[in-house]
Protein backbone atom coordinates (compact mmCIF):
# COMPACT_ATOMS: atom_id res chain seq x y z
CA UNK A 1 0.00 0.00 0.00
CA UNK A 2 1.11 3.73 -0.75
CA UNK A 3 0.38 6.44 1.19
CA UNK A 4 -1.80 9.67 0.52
CA UNK A 5 -0.32 12.24 -0.57
CA UNK A 6 0.73 14.37 2.96
CA UNK A 7 -0.92 17.54 3.58
CA UNK A 8 1.65 20.46 4.93
CA UNK A 9 0.98 20.83 8.53
CA UNK A 10 2.47 18.33 11.23
CA UNK A 11 -0.67 16.26 12.52
CA UNK A 12 -1.10 12.40 13.72
CA UNK A 13 -2.41 11.59 9.97
CA UNK A 14 0.93 13.26 8.51
CA UNK A 15 2.69 10.67 10.61
CA UNK A 16 -0.06 8.07 9.75
CA UNK A 17 1.03 8.59 5.93
CA UNK A 18 4.29 8.37 6.89
CA UNK A 19 4.01 5.11 8.47
CA UNK A 20 1.85 3.43 5.68
CA UNK A 21 4.33 4.27 3.56
CA UNK A 22 6.79 2.65 5.34
CA UNK A 23 4.18 -0.82 5.40
CA UNK A 24 3.42 -0.52 9.34
CA UNK A 25 -0.12 -1.02 9.01
CA UNK A 26 -0.93 -1.17 12.68
CA UNK A 27 1.16 2.11 13.70
CA UNK A 28 -0.34 4.05 10.56
CA UNK A 29 -4.54 2.64 11.93
CA UNK A 30 -3.48 4.05 15.72
CA UNK A 31 -2.36 7.50 14.68
CA UNK A 32 -5.38 7.75 11.78
CA UNK A 33 -8.01 7.39 14.76
CA UNK A 34 -5.76 9.46 17.39
CA UNK A 35 -6.29 12.32 14.44
CA UNK A 36 -9.74 11.76 14.41
CA UNK A 37 -9.85 12.22 17.88
CA UNK A 38 -8.47 15.36 17.53
CA UNK A 39 -10.26 16.27 14.74
CA UNK A 40 -13.30 14.24 13.99
CA UNK A 41 -13.49 16.15 10.58
CA UNK A 42 -9.79 15.02 9.41
CA UNK A 43 -10.88 14.06 5.81
CA UNK A 44 -6.89 12.96 5.03
CA UNK A 45 -7.25 10.42 8.04
CA UNK A 46 -10.63 9.11 6.83
CA UNK A 47 -8.92 8.64 2.94
CA UNK A 48 -5.38 6.96 4.85
CA UNK A 49 -8.33 4.18 6.31
CA UNK A 50 -10.44 4.21 3.11
CA UNK A 51 -7.09 3.27 1.47
CA UNK A 52 -6.38 0.85 3.86
CA UNK A 53 -9.24 -1.00 4.20
CA UNK A 54 -9.03 -1.23 0.47
CA UNK A 55 -5.85 -2.81 0.95
CA UNK A 56 -7.09 -5.43 3.31
CA UNK A 57 -10.18 -6.09 1.64
CA UNK A 58 -12.34 -4.72 4.05
CA UNK A 59 -14.33 -3.03 1.47
CA UNK A 60 -17.83 -2.03 3.15
CA UNK A 61 -15.67 -0.36 5.54
CA UNK A 62 -13.25 1.50 2.57
CA UNK A 63 -16.68 2.19 1.23
CA UNK A 64 -17.85 4.04 4.38
CA UNK A 65 -14.57 5.81 4.53
CA UNK A 66 -14.36 7.55 1.55
CA UNK A 67 -17.89 8.13 1.48
CA UNK A 68 -17.07 10.34 4.98
CA UNK A 69 -13.90 11.66 3.24
CA UNK A 70 -16.32 12.67 0.46
CA UNK A 71 -18.83 14.54 1.95
CA UNK A 72 -16.20 17.11 3.56
CA UNK A 73 -14.43 17.31 0.54
CA UNK A 74 -16.97 17.05 -2.63
CA UNK A 75 -14.68 18.95 -5.21
CA UNK A 76 -12.31 15.85 -5.19
CA UNK A 77 -12.65 13.58 -7.62
CA UNK A 78 -9.92 11.26 -6.55
CA UNK A 79 -11.58 10.46 -3.25
CA UNK A 80 -15.21 9.91 -5.10
CA UNK A 81 -13.24 7.52 -7.42
CA UNK A 82 -11.93 5.64 -4.38
CA UNK A 83 -15.12 5.27 -2.67
CA UNK A 84 -16.88 4.18 -5.85
CA UNK A 85 -14.18 1.86 -6.71
CA UNK A 86 -14.68 0.16 -2.52
CA UNK A 87 -18.28 0.08 -3.45
CA UNK A 88 -17.93 -1.32 -6.30
CA UNK A 89 -15.71 -4.36 -4.98
CA UNK A 90 -17.97 -4.41 -1.82
CA UNK A 91 -20.49 -5.96 -4.02
CA UNK A 92 -18.45 -8.52 -6.14
CA UNK A 93 -16.86 -9.58 -2.48
CA UNK A 94 -20.10 -10.46 -1.16
CA UNK A 95 -21.22 -11.89 -4.70
CA UNK A 96 -17.98 -13.84 -4.67
CA UNK A 97 -18.78 -15.12 -0.34
CA UNK A 98 -22.56 -16.20 -1.35
CA UNK A 99 -21.12 -18.33 -4.34
CA UNK A 100 -22.04 -21.96 -3.53
CA UNK A 101 -19.03 -22.50 -6.21
CA UNK A 102 -16.24 -20.62 -4.20
CA UNK A 103 -17.42 -22.26 -0.63
CA UNK A 104 -17.62 -25.79 -1.93
CA UNK A 105 -13.43 -24.83 -3.56
CA UNK A 106 -12.32 -22.90 -0.90
CA UNK A 107 -9.73 -24.56 0.52
CA UNK A 108 -9.07 -25.01 4.05
CA UNK A 109 -6.94 -22.10 6.00
CA UNK A 110 -5.29 -21.66 9.74
CA UNK A 111 -4.12 -19.32 11.97
CA UNK A 112 -1.14 -20.88 13.79
CA UNK A 113 -0.91 -18.76 17.22
CA UNK A 114 2.24 -18.85 18.84
CA UNK A 115 3.16 -17.95 22.29
CA UNK A 116 4.39 -14.09 22.63
CA UNK A 117 6.88 -15.32 25.75
CA UNK A 118 6.13 -12.74 28.29
CA UNK A 119 3.67 -13.14 31.14
CA UNK A 120 1.19 -16.05 30.94
CA UNK A 121 -2.18 -13.43 31.22
CA UNK A 122 -0.54 -11.50 28.55
CA UNK A 123 0.34 -14.52 26.25
CA UNK A 124 -3.17 -15.43 27.11
CA UNK A 125 -3.97 -11.57 25.64
CA UNK A 126 -2.12 -12.66 22.38
CA UNK A 127 -4.07 -15.38 22.13
CA UNK A 128 -7.39 -13.35 22.54
CA UNK A 129 -6.71 -11.08 19.96
CA UNK A 130 -5.88 -13.73 17.55
CA UNK A 131 -8.43 -15.73 17.90
CA UNK A 132 -11.03 -12.62 17.29
CA UNK A 133 -8.72 -12.78 13.95
CA UNK A 134 -9.36 -16.21 13.16
CA UNK A 135 -13.34 -15.59 13.50
CA UNK A 136 -12.87 -12.20 11.15
CA UNK A 137 -11.11 -14.36 8.12
CA UNK A 138 -12.75 -17.68 8.65
CA UNK A 139 -9.12 -19.23 9.59
CA UNK A 140 -9.29 -22.36 11.84
CA UNK A 141 -7.10 -21.03 14.70
CA UNK A 142 -4.30 -23.92 16.45
CA UNK A 143 -2.04 -22.42 19.53
CA UNK A 144 0.72 -23.72 20.07
CA UNK A 145 3.18 -22.39 23.34
CA UNK A 146 6.55 -24.26 21.93
CA UNK A 147 9.98 -23.63 23.71
CA UNK A 148 9.78 -19.78 24.00
CA UNK A 149 6.97 -19.98 26.77
CA UNK A 150 7.65 -19.30 30.49
CA UNK A 151 5.14 -21.67 31.64
CA UNK A 152 5.99 -24.98 30.06
CA UNK A 153 7.26 -28.27 31.40
CA UNK A 154 9.66 -30.87 30.10
CA UNK A 155 8.89 -33.34 27.48
CA UNK A 156 5.75 -30.93 26.69
CA UNK A 157 5.80 -29.72 23.22
CA UNK A 158 2.62 -26.97 23.42
CA UNK A 159 2.19 -25.68 26.92
CA UNK A 160 -0.79 -23.91 25.83
CA UNK A 161 -2.48 -27.10 26.72
CA UNK A 162 -1.34 -28.03 30.06
CA UNK A 163 -3.77 -25.52 31.15
CA UNK A 164 -6.60 -25.80 28.18
CA UNK A 165 -7.98 -27.96 25.94
CA UNK A 166 -7.73 -27.40 22.18
CA UNK A 167 -9.31 -25.12 20.40
CA UNK A 168 -9.23 -26.88 17.18
CA UNK A 169 -8.34 -30.69 15.93
CA UNK A 170 -5.25 -28.73 14.03
CA UNK A 171 -2.25 -29.10 15.05
CA UNK A 172 1.41 -27.25 14.45
CA UNK A 173 2.79 -30.62 13.50
CA UNK A 174 -0.06 -31.12 11.05
CA UNK A 175 -0.03 -27.69 9.39
CA UNK A 176 3.94 -27.97 9.08
CA UNK A 177 3.15 -31.68 7.04
CA UNK A 178 0.24 -30.07 5.40
CA UNK A 179 0.48 -26.26 4.83
CA UNK A 180 2.05 -25.02 1.06
CA UNK A 181 2.61 -21.60 1.69
CA UNK A 182 3.03 -19.82 4.46
CA UNK A 183 3.14 -15.85 5.80
CA UNK A 184 4.92 -14.13 6.85
CA UNK A 185 7.35 -15.23 4.60
CA UNK A 186 10.26 -15.95 7.30
CA UNK A 187 7.81 -19.29 7.99
CA UNK A 188 7.87 -22.39 6.01
CA UNK A 189 7.33 -26.04 7.04
CA UNK A 190 11.30 -26.50 7.67
CA UNK A 191 10.90 -24.13 10.63
CA UNK A 192 7.21 -24.32 11.67
CA UNK A 193 8.37 -25.27 14.96
CA UNK A 194 10.86 -22.81 15.84
CA UNK A 195 10.30 -19.88 18.24
CA UNK A 196 11.70 -16.49 18.46
CA UNK A 197 12.19 -16.33 14.23
CA UNK A 198 12.69 -12.46 13.44
CA UNK A 199 10.24 -11.59 16.20
CA UNK A 200 11.42 -8.00 17.00
CA UNK A 201 14.23 -7.24 14.09
CA UNK A 202 14.72 -8.68 10.41
CA UNK A 203 12.19 -10.20 7.87
CA UNK A 204 8.93 -10.95 9.09
CA UNK A 205 9.46 -9.43 12.39
CA UNK A 206 6.94 -6.80 14.42
CA UNK A 207 3.87 -8.25 12.09
CA UNK A 208 0.54 -7.09 13.07
CA UNK A 209 -2.67 -8.89 13.02
CA UNK A 210 -3.47 -5.93 10.77
CA UNK A 211 -0.86 -7.97 8.45
CA UNK A 212 -2.50 -11.36 8.62
CA UNK A 213 -6.26 -9.95 8.10
CA UNK A 214 -5.89 -9.97 3.89
CA UNK A 215 -3.94 -12.79 2.96
CA UNK A 216 -4.96 -16.19 0.81
CA UNK A 217 -1.47 -18.31 2.32
CA UNK A 218 -3.03 -21.71 4.03
CA UNK A 219 -0.70 -20.95 7.01
CA UNK A 220 -0.34 -17.51 8.63
CA UNK A 221 1.51 -17.38 12.02
CA UNK A 222 1.61 -14.83 14.67
CA UNK A 223 4.13 -14.42 16.71
CA UNK A 224 4.08 -10.79 17.60
CA UNK A 225 1.68 -9.69 20.10
CA UNK A 226 -2.10 -8.41 18.82
CA UNK A 227 -5.04 -6.82 20.63
CA UNK A 228 -8.37 -7.03 20.41
CA UNK A 229 -8.59 -3.50 20.43
CA UNK A 230 -6.06 -3.49 17.37
CA UNK A 231 -9.16 -5.25 15.35
CA UNK A 232 -12.41 -3.60 16.52
CA UNK A 233 -12.16 -0.80 14.12
CA UNK A 234 -11.84 -3.56 11.14
CA UNK A 235 -15.03 -5.42 11.81
CA UNK A 236 -17.42 -5.09 8.50
CA UNK A 237 -21.36 -4.40 9.04
CA UNK A 238 -22.14 -7.97 8.07
CA UNK A 239 -19.69 -9.71 10.77
CA UNK A 240 -21.54 -11.55 13.66
CA UNK A 241 -18.75 -9.26 15.59
CA UNK A 242 -20.23 -5.90 14.31
CA UNK A 243 -21.59 -3.51 17.11
CA UNK A 244 -19.92 -5.84 20.34
CA UNK A 245 -17.59 -3.83 22.21
CA UNK A 246 -14.26 -4.95 22.83
CA UNK A 247 -15.55 -6.35 26.49
CA UNK A 248 -18.34 -8.31 24.48
CA UNK A 249 -15.95 -9.33 22.44
CA UNK A 250 -13.89 -10.83 24.97
CA UNK A 251 -16.55 -12.81 26.66
CA UNK A 252 -17.84 -14.08 23.96
CA UNK A 253 -14.35 -15.46 23.23
CA UNK A 254 -13.40 -16.83 26.22
CA UNK A 255 -16.60 -18.61 26.10
CA UNK A 256 -16.19 -20.31 22.98
CA UNK A 257 -12.75 -20.88 23.36
CA UNK A 258 -11.08 -21.50 26.56
CA UNK A 259 -12.04 -24.34 28.40
CA UNK A 260 -9.54 -25.41 31.50
CA UNK A 261 -7.85 -29.01 31.15
CA UNK A 262 -10.21 -31.31 33.24
CA UNK A 263 -7.92 -31.76 35.82
CA UNK A 264 -6.92 -28.54 35.95
CA UNK A 265 -10.91 -28.00 36.76
CA UNK A 266 -11.11 -30.67 38.81
CA UNK A 267 -8.52 -28.57 41.25
CA UNK A 268 -10.59 -25.08 41.36
CA UNK A 269 -13.95 -26.54 41.69
CA UNK A 270 -12.23 -28.44 44.87
CA UNK A 271 -10.07 -25.65 46.27
CA UNK A 272 -13.70 -23.44 45.97
CA UNK A 273 -15.83 -25.68 47.34
CA UNK A 274 -13.21 -26.67 50.37
CA UNK A 275 -12.30 -23.12 51.38
CA UNK A 276 -14.87 -21.34 49.88
CA UNK A 277 -18.12 -22.11 50.19
CA UNK A 278 -21.12 -20.62 52.77
CA UNK A 279 -19.31 -17.09 52.60
CA UNK A 280 -19.15 -14.19 49.92
CA UNK A 281 -15.77 -12.99 48.61
CA UNK A 282 -14.33 -10.13 47.23
CA UNK A 283 -10.82 -10.92 45.00
CA UNK A 284 -8.31 -8.41 45.43
CA UNK A 285 -5.54 -8.48 42.90
CA UNK A 286 -2.69 -6.52 44.28
CA UNK A 287 0.21 -6.19 42.02
CA UNK A 288 4.10 -5.54 43.07
CA UNK A 289 7.22 -7.44 41.80
CA UNK A 290 8.44 -6.36 38.11
CA UNK A 291 4.95 -4.18 37.87
CA UNK A 292 7.13 -1.38 39.55
CA UNK A 293 9.43 -0.80 36.96
CA UNK A 294 6.20 -0.93 34.47
CA UNK A 295 4.04 1.40 36.91
CA UNK A 296 5.74 4.64 37.92
CA UNK A 297 2.24 5.09 39.97
CA UNK A 298 2.00 1.70 41.06
CA UNK A 299 2.42 2.57 44.93
CA UNK A 300 -0.17 5.24 44.69
CA UNK A 301 -2.82 2.47 42.87
CA UNK A 302 -1.95 -0.13 45.69
CA UNK A 303 -2.83 2.67 48.13
CA UNK A 304 -6.32 2.79 46.67
CA UNK A 305 -7.34 -0.62 47.33
CA UNK A 306 -7.71 0.39 51.11
CA UNK A 307 -10.60 2.38 51.60
CA UNK A 308 -12.93 0.76 48.75
CA UNK A 309 -11.95 -2.40 50.82
CA UNK A 310 -12.97 -0.88 53.84
CA UNK A 311 -15.92 0.03 52.66
CA UNK A 312 -16.98 -3.17 51.30
CA UNK A 313 -16.68 -5.23 54.68
CA UNK A 314 -18.54 -2.73 56.58
CA UNK A 315 -21.48 -2.82 54.47
CA UNK A 316 -20.78 -7.07 54.65
CA UNK A 317 -19.15 -7.52 57.41
CA UNK A 318 -18.60 -11.79 56.87
CA UNK A 319 -17.33 -11.29 53.29
CA UNK A 320 -13.98 -12.66 53.25
CA UNK A 321 -10.76 -11.38 50.53
CA UNK A 322 -9.78 -13.85 48.46
CA UNK A 323 -6.27 -12.43 47.85
CA UNK A 324 -4.25 -12.40 44.67
CA UNK A 325 -0.51 -10.78 44.71
CA UNK A 326 2.69 -11.62 43.30
CA UNK A 327 4.32 -9.98 45.99
CA UNK A 328 5.44 -11.27 49.73
CA UNK A 329 5.31 -8.02 51.02
CA UNK A 330 1.47 -7.61 50.52
CA UNK A 331 0.53 -10.64 51.18
CA UNK A 332 2.32 -9.83 54.75
CA UNK A 333 0.20 -6.86 54.88
CA UNK A 334 -3.16 -8.02 54.36
CA UNK A 335 -3.16 -10.79 56.44
CA UNK A 336 -1.88 -8.10 59.30
CA UNK A 337 -4.76 -5.67 58.30
CA UNK A 338 -7.28 -7.88 57.94
CA UNK A 339 -6.45 -11.12 59.62
CA UNK A 340 -8.63 -14.35 59.09
CA UNK A 341 -10.66 -13.18 56.22
CA UNK A 342 -7.61 -13.00 54.20
CA UNK A 343 -7.60 -16.25 51.87
CA UNK A 344 -4.57 -16.81 49.65
CA UNK A 345 -3.68 -19.86 47.88
CA UNK A 346 0.11 -21.31 48.60
CA UNK A 347 1.38 -19.56 45.56
CA UNK A 348 4.85 -18.50 44.55
CA UNK A 349 5.91 -14.58 45.72
CA UNK A 350 8.63 -12.42 45.20
CA UNK A 351 10.33 -10.22 47.52
CA UNK A 352 11.93 -8.31 45.62
CA UNK A 353 11.30 -6.27 41.75
CA UNK A 354 11.67 -9.31 39.77
CA UNK A 355 9.05 -11.23 38.32
CA UNK A 356 8.29 -14.81 39.84
CA UNK A 357 8.05 -15.58 36.19
CA UNK A 358 11.54 -14.57 35.78
CA UNK A 359 13.12 -15.91 38.76
CA UNK A 360 13.71 -19.65 37.86
CA UNK A 361 10.62 -20.87 39.58
CA UNK A 362 9.31 -24.18 37.52
CA UNK A 363 7.19 -23.07 34.35
CA UNK A 364 4.34 -25.75 34.82
CA UNK A 365 3.76 -24.41 38.40
CA UNK A 366 3.57 -21.19 38.21
CA UNK A 367 1.14 -21.51 34.99
CA UNK A 368 -0.86 -23.49 36.80
CA UNK A 369 -1.21 -21.25 39.90
CA UNK A 370 -1.94 -18.41 38.16
CA UNK A 371 -4.66 -19.53 36.28
CA UNK A 372 -6.07 -20.97 39.66
CA UNK A 373 -6.15 -17.95 41.20
CA UNK A 374 -7.50 -15.96 38.30
CA UNK A 375 -10.61 -19.23 38.11
CA UNK A 376 -10.92 -18.50 41.72
CA UNK A 377 -11.18 -15.28 41.37
CA UNK A 378 -14.14 -15.31 39.17
CA UNK A 379 -15.71 -17.80 41.56
CA UNK A 380 -16.07 -14.40 44.00
CA UNK A 381 -18.85 -12.25 44.17
CA UNK A 382 -16.62 -8.85 43.72
CA UNK A 383 -13.24 -8.03 42.24
CA UNK A 384 -10.85 -5.52 42.73
CA UNK A 385 -7.86 -5.01 40.32
CA UNK A 386 -4.91 -2.85 38.59
CA UNK A 387 -6.47 -1.72 34.97
CA UNK A 388 -2.96 -2.06 34.12
CA UNK A 389 -2.24 -5.71 35.05
CA UNK A 390 -3.45 -8.55 32.07
CA UNK A 391 -4.48 -10.90 35.55
CA UNK A 392 -6.86 -8.41 36.48
CA UNK A 393 -8.11 -7.52 33.27
CA UNK A 394 -8.80 -11.33 31.78
CA UNK A 395 -10.45 -11.74 34.94
CA UNK A 396 -13.32 -9.79 33.79
CA UNK A 397 -14.04 -12.07 31.07
CA UNK A 398 -13.67 -15.31 32.94
CA UNK A 399 -17.71 -14.96 34.17
CA UNK A 400 -20.48 -12.46 33.85
CA UNK A 401 -20.17 -10.08 36.86
CA UNK A 402 -23.25 -8.73 38.47
CA UNK A 403 -23.45 -4.79 37.37
CA UNK A 404 -21.23 -2.90 39.57
CA UNK A 405 -19.21 -5.74 41.15
CA UNK A 406 -16.05 -5.30 39.04
CA UNK A 407 -13.83 -2.72 39.64
CA UNK A 408 -10.52 -1.48 38.28
CA UNK A 409 -8.27 0.89 39.50
CA UNK A 410 -7.02 3.21 36.47
CA UNK A 411 -8.04 2.54 33.25
CA UNK A 412 -8.21 -0.64 31.50
CA UNK A 413 -5.57 -1.01 29.38
CA UNK A 414 -7.18 -3.97 27.07
CA UNK A 415 -9.06 -0.82 25.39
CA UNK A 416 -6.00 0.93 25.09
CA UNK A 417 -3.76 0.76 22.01
CA UNK A 418 -0.07 -0.60 22.63
CA UNK A 419 2.12 2.20 19.70
CA UNK A 420 4.72 1.64 21.48
CA UNK A 421 5.57 -2.06 20.33
CA UNK A 422 4.81 -0.86 16.81
CA UNK A 423 7.05 2.51 16.62
CA UNK A 424 9.58 1.40 13.80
Amino acid sequence: MSGVAAASAVSPAIAANDALARGNLQLADYLCREALQVDANDALAMSLLGHMASGLRRFQLADAWFTRAAALRPDSGDIAGWRDRAREMAQASRAHATSNASRALARPRYLLIKAWGYGFWSDMDHVLGQLLLAELTGRTPVVHWGSNTLFGASGVANAFELYFRPVSGATQDGLAAWGESFFPGKWGASNLRDENVNKFQGPGSRTSSLHLLARDEDVVVSDFHGKVVDLMGWIEPDSPWHGLDYQAVYRRLFTRYIRLQPALQARVDAFARERMAGRRWVAVHVRGSDKITELRDLERVNQQYRHRIDAMLQADPAMGIFLLTDSERFAREYRETYGERVLAADVARSGDAIGVHYAGHEGRKLGEEVVMDAFLAARCDAFLGNGASNVSTAIRHLKDWAPGAFELIGPDFLALPNQMLHRW
